[in-house]
């Protein structure tokens, strides 16, 4: 039989190198992933709702009606966690695949002119990120709604609305921290630790 001796002053360093291996693993720390989507298809937690969508409020635009961070699933999907060992310990980081989930982390500013999308073919022409050059929009062929109203009760006879002013995106924290997050990271580390 095969005997392994750990002496009572290593007990310390063996105790957290297996703690670090166990909370290394990233089946463990994909709870972040898990909780992350949680929070983003409820749209909301107990601490957050995420606020509507302009085009929702405003009644104008392709994705009025949308849901935020959600339409696509695209976000959701790209979402995944990396691990790292440090000196101090061992940190788990949520990842954004799509690069608009950071942006979305703590709002943002559209800047003005914005296009607004009035249809889905229009959606794939309208570059994501403003400000937006509308004369290039109309040299396509693309019709601009002239007044919101125009916008809103016609969206079949034009193809973008533009929004003269900069635009704030709020925030819709997709790593948040509420209690009931807290609460599950633990558990799940408590399982990890069994047996240590």
């Amino acid at each position: 039989m095969a005997t392994i001796r750990v002496k009572a002053k290593d007990l310390p360093r063996v105790v957290a190198r297996e703690v670090r291996n166990r909370l290394s693993n990233p089946v463990v720390a994909s709870v972040l992933v898990d909780l992350a989507k949680k929070r983003i298809v409820a749209g909301r937690d107990s601490t957050v709702t995420y606020p509507e969508l302009w085009s929702t409020k405003s009644k104008i635009g392709f994705r009025k009606g949308g849901q935020p961070l959600r339409d696509t699933g695209r976000l959701v999907n790209m979402l995944s966690v990396k691990v790292s060992n440090t000196p101090r310990g061992v940190r788990w980081t949520l990842t954004d695949g799509t690069g608009y989930g950071i942006k979305h982390q703590k709002g943002f500013v559209n800047k003005a002119p914005i296009a607004v999308p009035l249809n889905a073919k229009t959606k794939r022409v309208i570059p994501s990120e403003s400000p937006h050059d509308i004369k290039a929009l109309e040299s396509l062929g693309l019709r601009r709604a002239k007044t919101k109203r125009d916008a809103m009760l016609s969206p079949d006879k034009f193809d973008f609305y533009v929004l003269e002013n900069d635009a704030r995106v709020p925030a819709r924290p997709i790593a948040n921290d509420p209690p009931e997050d807290i609460k599950e990271i633990t558990g799940v580390i408590k399982d990890a630790l069994v047996g240590v």
